[in-house]
């Protein structure tokens, strides 16, 4: 009951927003239709049964004109007026279809408005970065939330409604047949006990029995599918990162290497599939035999009654299948065991994924962060910064960044000078203190650039739309960065990260600062693919084109550190061994 009680607050804490948005009549109204097209179907299927009664009785008898009537006609019994089976299949069979394409568009409706909310949740507030963070402290941690965004939102949504309304579907059923399964059936004598609608409780016991075992038998496949589609994932990245890193991995001789992880890891998708294939054999052996019995087992027993001349044979077959369709509404679990396994493991990876980017989103940094037009200078008072382990990198940062000055930060590799531009940046969440920024444009170049996917243009007005940049503004700042060769290829899409060296990288970077014309540039080793030559040119440019703009660099160069004249020695911070 606790695992079923947790899936049920997963599945809620899930569906809940989406019925409540603005998009909630649609929602609803779409939900309400299928629902009733669902009834119209259970309520077609039973009206079936008693055409089907006329036309094998009728078979029996040999009597062809209510064999046609009850097939194409109506026929009138002592008790109703029955349609043939053909004017209920052909409104039936507009229903069904009506019914799945209603059914497949609220599914892509709610997928739509559920991949818009958690895209915008993940790259709001920077929660992509707070996820990547290793051990970043979260009690759920986020692993592949590409897969989670792109597949397992696909698969909730579709699952969810497809088991929500197979629920529905079979309990009308079960309330539709379980009166005509009790007439049908009649009553038997066991030890001089009479028994009325014994088929009923034959069929009750029987799904009792049958679903208790199934769930004994495939209980372990809920943490093996997920066990699977994290397995699945980490290959798949493992594949992506070869792939964007073929050239150092060729440069380094790592092939060998690379081909024993990735061996390894598909050994353990390898591993974890045989052991789902496994128990879903024995799964299979048992909701596949238990299928065969119950209907094979209810003629068996009906048909005593019809041999000893107390039914008909259309009975008879009105008695099986009421038999079939009660025993199937009552089977449900075992049945929909193995998809009920699938659907749940992915609804625990979605509600988990939500939950840590709703606990990101959140935040954990203690920092006040003071903007304010009236401020002039970036200060800090009594700034803390840990690590995601919560041991301290830098303690107690008090410091002044000069505006319009060029000012170094200074320290040994590891000490946290990246770190601090971070947090300056306000996308590191682990950190107390006090921050006073200037109201003022800022960019933060790291030393490995983000090139976008798309065309030069749009990489080098990132994140600006490249629609607000001129041709003339666009070659002249390829020309002054060093990069005219590549203006005809502007408007050319392609994988520029891998297209470009890390030195053209990084000038296309400066020419990004160009574009963008910030109050303040922090460049975080945003040269060390180039020469000092290009180097100071970079640097010139900058001074040149912006002139108010505020330099903050972080760098191990000399010649570098020598042209600012403002030198802050992150040292001083460190905490005492």
């Amino acid at each position: 009951m606790r695992g079923l009680g947790a899936a049920l607050a997963d599945l809620w804490y899930l569906s809940r927003p989406y019925f409540t948005s603005d998009e909630r009549k649609s929602a609803w109204g779409l939900l309400g239709v299928v629902l009733g097209l669902t009834l119209l179907l259970v309520g077609a299927d039973v009206l079936q049964s008693f055409s089907r009664n006329i036309f094998y009785t009728a078979l029996q008898q040999r009597d062809v004109t209510s064999f046609l009537r009850g097939l194409f006609w109506f026929v009138r019994t002592p008790t109703m007026l029955i349609p043939g089976f053909f004017i209920i299949a052909v409104p039936t069979l507009l229903a069904a279809v009506y019914a799945t394409y209603l059914q497949q568009l609220l599914q892509l409706r709610w997928r739509r408005w559920l991949t818009h909310r958690m895209v915008s949740q993940w790259l709001d507030q920077n929660v992509a970065f707070r996820i990547a963070i290793e051990e970043t402290g979260l009690t759920a941690v986020g692993d592949n939330p590409d897969q989670r965004i792109q597949e397992d939102i696909d698969g909730f949504v579709r699952d969810t409604l497809a088991q929500f309304l197979d629920i529905v579907s079979r309990l009308v059923t079960l309330f539709s047949y379980v009166g005509l399964l009790w007439v049908l059936s009649g009553a038997i004598s066991i030890f001089g006990v009479r028994i009325p609608g014994y088929f009923l409780w034959i069929a009750l016991l029987y799904s009792l029995f049958a679903s208790a075992v199934t769930h004994l038998t495939g209980r372990r496949l809920i943490p093996l599918r997920i066990a699977q589609q994290k397995a699945e994932a980490d290959f798949r990245y493992s594949l992506v990162h070869i792939r964007d890193h073929a050239a150092s991995i060729a440069l380094s001789d790592g092939a060998n290497h690379e081909k024993r992880l990735l061996i390894g890891k598909f050994d353990v998708i390898y591993d974890n599939c045989l052991g789902i294939m496994k128990r879903a054999k024995w799964l299979g052996f048992l909701t596949d035999g238990l299928g065969t019995l119950s209907g094979n087992f209810a003629l068996l027993v009906g048909s005593i009654r019809y041999f000893a001349g107390k039914i008909t044979f259309g009975t008879l077959m009105q008695l099986v299948q009421a038999f079939s369709r009660v025993e199937d509404a009552l089977g449900w679990i075992w049945s929909s065991y193995a998809s009920l396994t699938e659907w749940r493991a992915n609804v625990t990876r979605l509600a988990t994924f939500q939950r840590t980017m709703d606990r990101a989103s959140v935040g954990i940094g203690k920092t006040t962060r003071d903007i304010t037009p009236t401020v002039c200078d970036i200060v800090t008072d009594n700034l803390d910064i840990y690590r995601p382990d919560d041991s301290v990198l830098l303690s107690s940062v008090n410091i002044t960044l000069p505006k319009g000055h060029d000012i170094v930060l200074l320290g040994p590799s590891g000490l946290g000078k990246s770190t601090l531009l971070r947090t300056l940046a306000g996308v590191w969440p682990f950190t107390s203190g006090t921050i006073r920024l200037p109201a003022e444009e800022m960019m933060f170049v790291p030393q490995s650039p983000y090139l976008p996917l798309g065309t030069l243009r749009a990489t080098l007005c990132y994140p600006r739309s490249p629609e607000t940049v001129s041709d003339d503004r666009l070659y002249s700042v390829l020309a002054q960065v060093g990069l005219s060769a590549l203006i005809d290829d502007r408007d050319t899409e392609a994988r520029w990260a891998e297209r470009l060296s890390p030195g053209e990288q990084q000038r296309l970077m400066f020419g990004r600062v160009l574009l963008n014309q910030p109050a303040w540039v922090f460049l975080d080793e945003s040269t060390s693919n180039l020469d000092a030559a290009s180097e100071n040119q970079l640097y010139d440019l900058l001074r040149d084109h912006i002139p108010s703009v505020t330099i903050v660099s972080v760098t191990h160069r000399i010649t570098l550190q020598e042209r600012h004249p403002v030198t802050i020695d992150l040292q001083v911070f460190a905490p005492s061994q």
